[in-house]
């Protein structure tokens, strides 16, 4: 700002200036630039050491509408603003940007500066775009409140009928009506969930035993979606307890299992690995930070694979490959990891599909191993 009379307020709005993300310039009453905060040298892809002193015309032509507006806000001493204005220029390119525009300094000892704001356009439709979708988002939560609170009465009577069928049944029967009442408590668990998502509530994790986990899934899944399964296990026995969420890693595996036998036929195989590599480190993030995750978890199918235009984002919201699909299970699967402390990830091919989960260990057994 050399030639500037700067008393203590210009250096406190300068200052002020500096921090704001959008482009934020001061002219003179020749419409000469003798202020730029950080965003606008980026705008124009200059500095201020270069652009000071020089005219705004030498970036944007004089029959830009940016002047008229500069004119009107000078002449008439008041802030002046418009939508969708266009700046072209060779430095510049093509922008739509909103901008505005407004005396700045003592009328006295300042006569003619104007301080001028832009904000381009995509970074304003994004904003907006966001607070549609959080809207969006703060809508289906609350639609899934009211969901699980109606769901949660017929599965109340769904129960109480498996508890009287019990009474009259043999051994056998007896662990098919014990699997439907322990099944709709985990679902009227995961409706409590729910619930307690829309009011913001956080996973409780405890120590689990993940083998328990996998064979009461694979014992769903034997009794109803996947009873053409071959089901392979090959557990290690040293795998040590971590901690987790019950009902939340059953929901997911059996997302997982249950997409597998939809997508199989009567040959189909289903294989359940489990391992242990106390250095298990995993790269996360551009700053490749580590995770270590010595607990995996692979289950594999022998189904067609994913198709390839959804392979790279088959854990987004709403991506799916099967007709009527909802493109949730393997969301949900996503959160769930990542409220463990872990990663899921995939790989396919015509034939073989593995999903491969990786969590660390308990906080008592690393205390232990410490």
């Amino acid at each position: 700002m050399e030639g500037q009379n700067i008393n203590m307020s210009d250096i406190e709005a300068t200052s002020i200036l500096a921090s704001m993300p959008n482009p934020v310039f001061v002219l003179d009453a020749d419409d000469c630039f003798s202020y730029l905060n950080n965003a606008a040298e980026m705008f124009f892809q200059s500095s201020q050491v270069i652009l000071s002193g020089s005219s705004l015309k030498t970036l944007v032509p004089g029959d830009s509408p940016l002047f008229s507006m500069l004119e009107r806000a000078r002449s008439q001493q008041l802030s002046v603003a418009d939508q969708g204005v266009e700046l072209a220029g060779p430095r510049l390119g093509l922008k739509l940007v909103n901008v505005q525009i407004s005396p700045f300094g003592d009328r006295g000892s300042a006569e003619g500066r104007l301080l001028v704001t832009i904000q381009e356009r995509a970074l304003a439709e994004r904003l907006r775009g966001q607070s549609v979708f959080h809207g969006a988002a703060r809508s289906i939560s609350a639609m899934a409140a009211l969901l699980a609170h109606e769901v949660k009465n017929p599965l109340a009577g769904i129960k109480g009928a498996a508890q009287l069928l019990q009474a009259d049944l043999g051994p056998d029967e007896e662990n098919l009506t014990r699997m439907i009442v322990e099944e709709t408590d985990r679902i009227t668990a995961l409706l409590d969930r729910m619930e307690g998502f829309a009011g913001g509530a956080s996973v409780v994790l405890a120590p689990v035993n993940i083998h328990e986990i996998l064979d009461h899934c694979l014992a769903v899944a034997s009794a109803s979606f996947g009873s053409h399964l071959k089901i392979i296990r090959s557990y290690d026995p040293s795998l040590p307890s971590m901690d987790g969420h019950r009902d939340l890693l059953i929901q997911s595996f059996i997302n997982i299992i249950k997409n597998a036998s939809e997508v199989t036929d009567k040959k189909a195989e289903l294989t359940v690995k489990t391992s242990y590599s106390r250095g298990r480190r995993l790269s996360i993030g551009s700053a490749r930070a580590q995770l270590h995750v010595p607990i995996q978890i692979e289950i594999m199918d022998n189904g067609p694979g994913i198709p390839e235009e959804i392979r790279d984002h088959i854990f987004d919201p709403f991506v799916t490959g099967k007709s009527g699909g909802s493109g949730l299970g393997l969301a949900m699967v996503a959160s769930v990891v990542a409220d463990h402390g872990g990663m899921v990830e995939v790989d396919t091919a015509t034939g073989q599909t593995i999903f491969r989960f990786n969590f660390p260990i308990s906080r008592d057994e690393t205390a232990g191993e410490a």
